[in-house]
């Protein structure tokens, strides 16, 4: 019997990215902006969740700055655009796929 907390490799397809910001608080009032994922799973159409940071974003693409304006727009546009799945290894039972899952994605 399989266990169902293995992580396993999936492939799952972007639904919606979506550029957000936290306002932060009134101790430490410092706008955070990150990119909202809703992924599927293309086998079971599962829906996830992911949320990226400006660092995660700059670590997976390779960059050496942050992506800031326009360009995070445009970014956000793009992954919306993509049709092909990535394959991640992550535990299926979970909701969230987290940004280490992403930055570790599977080459074909």
């Amino acid at each position: 019997m399989a266990d169902k907390n293995k992580p396993i490799a999936r492939e799952v397809k972007i639904l919606d990215a979506v550029v957000k910001e936290d306002e932060g608080t009134e101790d430490e009032p410092t706008a955070l902006q990150y990119i909202w994922l809703q992924l599927q799973d293309v086998k079971t159409s599962r829906i996830y969740t992911s949320v990226l940071s400006l660092d995660d974003i700059k670590e997976i693409t390779g960059m050496n700055r942050y992506l800031a304006g326009r360009e995070l727009i445009n970014f956000t546009i793009n992954l919306r655009n993509r049709e092909t799945p990535l394959t991640l290894v992550f535990n299926p039972d979970n909701d969230e796929i987290t940004a280490e899952t992403i930055k570790n994605e599977e080459s074909e």
